[in-house]
């Protein structure tokens, strides 16, 4: 048991460190590939371009317009899971013993211990969020565990600092390794973490509207058969918010997610929603997702829904000769303007 605890605090530690030092490295230069091959990005000037390319290390989030207190309480709380590590005297202390002798400035202690106290009241929000309230549909068993990952190296970090457990003979003698295993556990996990868009089934109507405004054609759709298909790229994704700002049914939003798979899937694309298209009642042809042809029917009246021929195409609506000019209205203030 000392032998495994030995090397998981020496050897096991730096074998983590390279680990994650090397994923990072990875994701980065694939995400600067992708961002390179999309087209919006070679269309825009230079500063933008340059605002693309640092946006996934501060993503400025367009949905804090929606849910400002949530997004506030999520930028407090990485820049906290960030800085802790790094700035804690006691880190500081290791690495200047350390064989490279590095030194910077630390946090005072005071300062550390409030934003460690921070995350773990973070913690405990997210996964209370998860388990009580209203959006517990989302959460897997998957999403409580990466809380849990996340908030233990911080939770064994306070109590090995102030001493807490010290009365008790296990936590005294196995503390510290825990609060090492527990770190590099995380490491571990944030190679293969990743802040992903998802479109809930529950409320998506397949709009599109998410897909005309990334800004990095992260998101995409086509119309394969009967059916229309969203696809995501995870290294293109820079975690703006774009698509939870505008979506008319806040049917998407940002989700942290484990994955060696996506980790993997570096030039290609996920189907991460896919919607039934209704058909053209007269010709056959695919014209819009049914649940966005159901959501209108739900708005207009019956004089509106028969003068719109709302299930027709295009080409039939003026074969058929009638009034269309509803529709492009009726369709505006259920998609924001997306069609």
């Amino acid at each position: 048991m000392g032998e495994l605890l030995y090397f998981a605090e020496t050897t096991l530690l730096w074998m983590v460190a390279v680990f994650f030092l090397t994923g990072i490295v990875i994701r980065s230069l694939f995400f600067v590939v992708n961002i390179f091959r999309s087209r919006p990005f070679s269309r825009r000037s230079v500063l933008n371009r340059f605002v693309t390319l640092v946006g996934v290390f501060a993503p400025f989030h367009r949905a804090v317009l929606k849910k400002p207190g949530y997004t506030t309480i999520r930028y407090a709380f990485h820049a906290c899971i960030f800085i802790v590590p790094i700035w804690f005297s006691g880190h500081v202390s290791l690495w200047e013993e350390s064989r490279f002798e590095w030194y910077w400035t630390p946090l005072p202690d005071e300062w550390a211990d409030r934003m460690t106290l921070a995350v773990l009241a973070t913690c405990a929000f997210f996964f209370t969020r998860r388990m009580i309230l209203k959006n517990r549909h989302d959460a897997g068993i998957s999403d409580l565990i990466l809380i849990l990952i996340t908030g233990l190296p911080f939770l064994t970090g306070y109590f090995l600092t102030h001493g807490t457990l010290d009365s008790i003979p296990f936590f005294e003698t196995y503390l510290w390794y825990m609060h090492v295993i527990s770190a590099e556990i995380m490491l571990v996990m944030i190679v293969f973490l990743f802040c992903r868009t998802r479109l809930r089934k529950e409320t998506c109507v397949g709009c599109a509207a998410c897909v005309e405004n990334c800004p990095t054609e992260t998101l995409e759709f086509y119309d394969k058969g009967a059916l229309r298909l969203f696809r995501y790229s995870q290294y293109q994704c820079i975690s703006c918010g774009s698509c939870v700002n505008v979506c008319p049914e806040n049917a998407a939003t940002l989700h942290h997610a484990v994955s060696i798979r996506h980790f993997f899937r570096m030039l290609s694309k996920d189907v991460i929603r896919d919607v039934e298209l209704a058909t053209c009642e007269r010709c056959g042809v695919t014209i819009a997702p049914k649940l966005q042809t159901a959501k209108l029917g739900s708005i207009l009246t019956a004089k509106e829904i028969e003068m719109s021929l709302l299930t027709h195409c295009s080409r039939c609506k003026k074969l058929v000769g009638r009034n269309s000019a509803l529709v492009p209205t009726a369709w505006d203030s259920i998609s924001g303007g997306q069609s």
